[in-house]
């Protein structure tokens, strides 16, 4: 007595038998890098890390993957090893790294690996379509510690600056000595976790997220990403005028839960007037079109 097997039948086993490849690979990648990965997440609730928007990279990372599964599923695989080189790169650079005790150099190498993977396994088509979610990856892992100390230092001197100007330009007399801004009845402390270095993390992200889904062309996306500075730079002086000015009147409400709240609406009405940047770019391209149709 046989047995009929349906057409589909043969070729659900052929892709169950090319998935156990990327599933072996997946497991060896896990064991290896699981210290490291769980640093990674460790590192996303360190108030110190500036890493908030660390939980949200994967998942964003994972929907551009599924964005892309039709043009994925029009590639046929074709291993390429090459990508050994990538691999190779990615544990000599976590070896060497691990040795001299560098946490942000063995973190990278993981995305390294994994992208050496993808090449090994499915070929330069498909990591070319994925380079996008991939190096957004980078977004997960906290710069190294002299990088973030050095940024957080130039921004907390200009938010001082910033916020010393708007509130004099508001009438208030203010003195500032370096971070520490001295006001009529209250003194304002620029401290690290004020510079704003974490709304401009979370902005970078935000925006490299909005380009891909909504923004096509380079040269605009190149635009908005240059905008993010300012836009983080200007939403926190504000943020600290803020707290000034309400610090005149009540200074309980310059502290404490209502000056972290304003730390996210600050990020918000920057993502915002990000938002209604592109708008104003796409309006300008329109008109300056039109003009030239006249």
């Amino acid at each position: 007595m046989t047995t009929a097997i349906s057409p589909s039948e043969p070729q659900q086993r052929a892709n169950w038998f090319q998935t156990l490849p990327a599933v072996w690979v997946a497991g060896l990648v896990a064991i290896g890098y699981g210290p490291t990965l769980t640093g990674i997440v460790g590192s996303w609730f360190d108030s110190n890390a500036d890493m908030g928007h660390g939980i949200a990279v994967p998942f964003v990372a994972a929907y551009m993957v599924w964005t892309k599964q039709t043009v994925l599923s029009r590639l046929a695989p074709a291993p390429n090893m090459w990508g050994l080189l990538l691999v190779l790169w990615g544990t000599v650079q976590f070896t060497i790294a691990s040795a001299a005790d560098w946490i942000f150099a063995t973190r990278i190498s993981f995305v390294i690996s994994l992208a050496g993977c993808v090449m090994c396994l499915w070929g330069l088509p498909v990591l070319r379509t994925l380079a996008y979610p991939l190096g957004l990856l980078f977004m997960m892992v906290a710069p190294p510690t002299f990088l973030q100390a050095q940024l957080t230092l130039q921004l907390q001197l200009i938010a001082s600056r910033l916020a010393e100007m708007g509130l004099d330009a508001l009438g208030y007399s203010v003195l500032r000595d370096g971070n520490i801004l001295e006001m009529v009845g209250e003194r304002l402390a620029v401290a690290e976790a004020c510079s704003g270095i974490r709304s401009l993390s979370a902005l970078v992200f935000f925006c490299l997220t909005y380009n891909y889904l909504l923004v096509p062309k380079i040269g605009i996306r190149w635009a908005l990403l240059a905008a993010v500075v300012p836009l983080a730079v200007l939403g926190n002086a504000g943020r600290i005028v803020a707290t000034g000015v309400v610090g005149q009147y009540n200074r309980a409400l310059a502290h404490g839960m209502l000056h972290e709240t304003w730390g996210y609406i600050t990020v918000l009405i920057a993502g915002g007037l990000l938002v209604a940047l592109h708008v104003m770019i796409l309006r300008g391209q329109r008109f300056f079109r039109r003009s030239r149709a006249f």
